[in-house]
């Protein structure tokens, strides 16, 4: 598990992100999901193997003088009941491409179901039976897939022990035919015929044991598949980061475009934007437009499917992939807290190294201060109750400020918000709009909203639509342009608005 607890914390991101990846990575878990899985039960089998292979040379000599040809028919049925394992292994490895989904599926219900956010909507909206009905089906859909390979597995081992039956019985017959009619003495017979039962012990165990590696080998094919999933990202020594006097930086994107694993549409289309050193940028558009996949394509999570991505001048994929993250503190829309003190959780370092002064400006410039003078032990207080007792529980409003101050204190030269104020209350958010040239002062900056009244103090502004830029520059020459933009932003500012009758709305 280990390995591929490594491997996901390590790969691309894109390796993960994408199905085909998440079913490679729900195939690596079965084969070292139980202790008869592959990565385990291959030592103990190979023990088992060589005894049973220690006992079929010693009682084949015993066999042979009887006749070589009952050991040459023993072996020669022996061989027909590998082959038949070794159909009903490929059998059931072909089937988990079926039952990979599925159990995909089934974590994620049961994962939702325990998890404490969510519990709060499943009470109110009585989305209980909905969780029980797809729980249900997914469940049947995977017995429907196992109530195969047990149906199969049965009919083998009919056949299986039905050609044991008719070999042992034809050499036992063979033994009192011998005895009745050849004279053989009953002291033989008896020698003979408990020779010919631990024989075919020994053979039929190695037959077992051969499909089982067989089984094996196939698992550890799934495991090999994960771990050797390849990166596209430079691991190597990479080209020099820019240097302090170099800082903020500029970014180029040449004719970029990007496409999902398995989807026949680019989510991005010929993207061509120059971004100059310290340039404060907005992407606006509806949702789906592909702001959160460009903004990922420029931090290197996603790999580009046509075009290039510079950097101060050089490509992106010339970095080394672990120095090219430093360039970047981005704040995305999906928060993850660690269950470590809040100071630690801003940071991401053990507490030796955190900057006291550095956090504490950060914590005033991101307007989480007043919640850590409230707590009573301030920036050591713990988060995530489910694992510290006496952590604190903070709103959707105060994360969205941790999250903001863990970005700050990275204090990188190109700096990404993806909806920052989507979870801040009106004087928050404003207070955060009056900062912004302060938190990105010296610093290349991003910034993707949906509220366009939060775009007027970027230097400028691109609309994209469709994973293409159909409009770009300040507020005003956008309203000038009587565009797209122009129609989204008054479609927000109407309720705010000076009404026919002296009424206003607020």
């Amino acid at each position: 598990m280990d390995l591929i607890k490594n491997k996901i914390l390590d790969t691309d991101f894109e390796n993960i992100d994408c199905k085909a990846g998440q079913e490679k990575r729900e195939k690596a878990d079965m084969a070292v999901s139980s202790n008869s899985s592959a990565t385990e039960a291959i030592i103990v089998l190979g023990v088992e193997l060589s005894s049973n292979i220690i006992g079929f040379i010693l009682y084949s000599g015993i066999i042979s003088t009887i006749h070589p040809a009952v050991v040459v028919f023993m072996i020669l049925s022996s061989v027909i009941n590998y082959f038949t394992g070794r159909y009903i292994s490929n059998y059931e490895y072909e089937n988990k491409d079926n039952l990979a989904p599925i159990e995909r599926k089934l974590k994620y219900i049961i994962d939702k179901t325990g998890d404490f956010s969510s519990n709060k909507d499943i009470r109110l909206y009585h989305m209980y039976p909905w969780f029980k009905e797809m729980f249900n089906i997914f469940k049947r859909k995977g017995i429907y897939f196992q109530k195969k390979n047990i149906y199969h597995r049965y009919f083998a081992n009919f056949i299986d022990g039905l050609l044991i039956l008719l070999r042992d019985g034809i050499i036992y017959g063979f033994l009192i035919y011998s005895v009745i009619y050849k004279n053989m003495s009953i002291g033989n017979f008896v020698l003979y015929f408990g020779a010919v039962a631990g024989f075919s012990t020994w053979l039929s165990g190695i037959v077992k044991n051969l499909n089982s590696l067989n089984s094996m080998s196939l698992d550890i094919c799934d495991l090999r598949e994960f771990l050797d999933m390849k990166d596209n990202m430079n691991r190597g020594k990479g080209v020099k980061l820019p240097n302090s006097y170099e800082l903020p930086c500029n970014i180029e994107l040449k004719n970029l475009y990007y496409r999902y694993d398995g989807a026949e549409e680019y989510t991005i289309k010929n993207i061509n934007i120059n971004i100059k050193k310290g340039e404060k940028i907005a992407l606006v558009g509806v949702n789906g437009a592909g702001k959160s996949t460009l903004v990922k394509l420029i931090c290197g999570l996603y790999t580009p499917s046509k075009g290039e991505i510079y950097i101060n001048g050089k490509i992106s994929s010339s970095y080394n992939r672990d120095e090219y993250y430093t360039l970047f503190s981005v704040v995305f829309q999906d928060i993850h807290l660690l269950p470590v003190s809040i100071e630690k959780n801003i940071a991401l370092q053990p507490k030796e190294n955190i900057h006291k002064d550095k956090m504490i400006r950060v914590l005033n410039m991101s307007g989480f201060m007043k919640k850590i003078q409230s707590l009573p032990q301030g920036m050591e207080t713990p988060l995530i109750k489910s694992m510290n007792e006496g952590a604190a529980e903070l709103s959707g409003g105060e994360t969205q400020k941790l999250i903001l101050a863990r970005a700050l204190y990275k204090d990188a030269p190109i700096i990404i918000l993806d909806e920052p104020t989507a979870a801040l209350d009106p004087i928050a958010e404003n207070e955060l709009y009056e900062k912004y040239n302060e938190l990105t002062k010296d610093h290349t900056s991003i910034f993707i909203s949906h509220r366009l009244s939060s775009t007027r103090f970027c230097d400028r502004i691109l609309f994209i639509e469709n994973g293409q830029i159909i409009e770009q520059g300040d507020h005003q020459s956008l309203m000038k342009l009587n565009g797209k933009y122009k129609e989204m932003y008054d479609m927000q500012s109407y309720y705010y608005k000076d009404k026919v009758g002296g009424e206003k709305y607020a």
